[in-house]
């Protein structure tokens, strides 16, 4: 069996009234032997950005890795097929063997938040195209970034596991959740990373807030944030905010300096980013929760009290780093990440 696609329904400013997606099925019976394709690491990036293309610089310059990366650009015109029945993958003609495959921002809800311009995938489209980027992933040796626990059923099984989290409240009524959290301080925030849409002059954009009670509650109204439900969440008094990528076991850390928790989104020159040394509790932390969820890359935001204790706010399986490598002037992450696949490549074809 295959399934042909001609990738022109994501990220695409077609008509949706078009026929954007053809899925052909054809019996293998009677056909001539195939030969085997080339193993290959294949990196899809849905989502902008150039974090995979500088793992595949480095997977196809010194690494010495055959890789075919797939960025969203290319999406629309680039034919590809999947044999479900061999596991063989033809790109633009390229018959190849997918041995490692790293898709970021794969699920539907992220490929219709991504879509450029908006509105121009729809979610059936954005569904099926989540559904063939699993089946390609399903066919290799290893997939990437591996299965995750997303949103705030993360805390649940962070305390499960022995990591601390603030206390949590999802919501669409401020003030009752504001009550509910009990904290004389609160953070007020979108419940989705993958779903950010920043406008700091608009509560419905969910830029992250440090509020006390009243003015939580004021601000907010007691009305639906943005005709969807917000975080509302304890305010937890710390001497460091972390952020800290797993790389199949590695650890790279950085430490975050900002003068308001939004700050990232509305005024991201006066954050600093410094690297740093993972504390022993926070690397452990980290490592547990990745094992736990099966998750070989993540970008893992983390508080440390006072008193050393690290905890734990939130992990993006999609997560980028390049623009903290920036602003550290470090670019460990990159390289890390790059040897990472090697050496999952390598397992994979031996």
């Amino acid at each position: 069996m295959v399934l042909k696609l001609p990738l022109s329904c994501l990220c695409s400013s077609s008509s949706l009234a078009a026929p954007l997606v053809s899925i052909r099925c054809m019996s293998r019976s009677g056909h001539a032997e195939e030969r085997d394709g080339e193993p290959v690491v294949v990196l899809v990036n849905c989502a902008g950005g150039r974090e995979l293309e500088t793992v595949r610089d480095a997977l196809t310059g010194p690494l010495r890795t055959p890789t075919v990366l797939i960025r969203q650009g290319d999406i629309p015109s680039t034919p590809m097929a999947l044999d479900v029945d061999t596991g063989l993958l033809e790109v633009a003609g390229r018959r190849v063997r997918p041995a490692v495959v790293w898709v970021r921002h794969g699920s539907a809800c992220a490929l219709l938040a991504q879509a450029r311009p908006a509105g121009s995938v729809s979610p059936l489209q954005a569904r099926t195209w989540s559904g063939f980027l699993r089946q390609v992933a399903s066919t290799a040796g290893v997939a990437l970034p591996g299965g995750a626990v997303v949103g705030p059923g993360q805390l649940v099984e962070a305390r499960r596991l022995g990591v601390r989290t603030p206390r949590t409240v999802v919501t669409n009524d401020v003030p009752a959740g504001v009550r509910d959290v009990g904290a004389p301080t609160v953070v007020v925030k979108t419940p989705d990373f993958r779903l950010f849409e920043p406008d700091p002059h608009n509560w419905s954009a969910c830029a992250p807030l440090v509020a006390g009670r009243e003015e939580a509650v004021g601000a907010a109204g007691g009305v639906a944030v943005g005709g969807r439900p917000v975080v509302v969440q304890e305010y937890v008094a710390h001497s460091r905010e972390l952020r800290v990528y797993h790389l199949d076991g590695g650890i790279c850390a950085f430490e975050v300096a900002k003068p308001d928790p939004a700050s990232l989104v509305t005024d991201p020159d006066k954050v600093t980013v410094t690297r740093v040394d993972c504390p022993p509790a926070a690397a452990d932390a980290v490592r547990t929760l990745s094992a736990a969820w099966n998750l070989r890359y993540g970008a893992f935001d983390l508080l440390v009290s006072d008193a050393g204790e690290p905890v734990f706010l939130e992990a993006n399986p999609d997560g980028d780093w390049l623009w903290f490598e920036r602003k550290a002037r470090w670019h460990g992450v990159s390289f890390m990440a790059a040897v990472m696949v090697r050496h999952l490549f390598e397992k994979s074809v031996q």
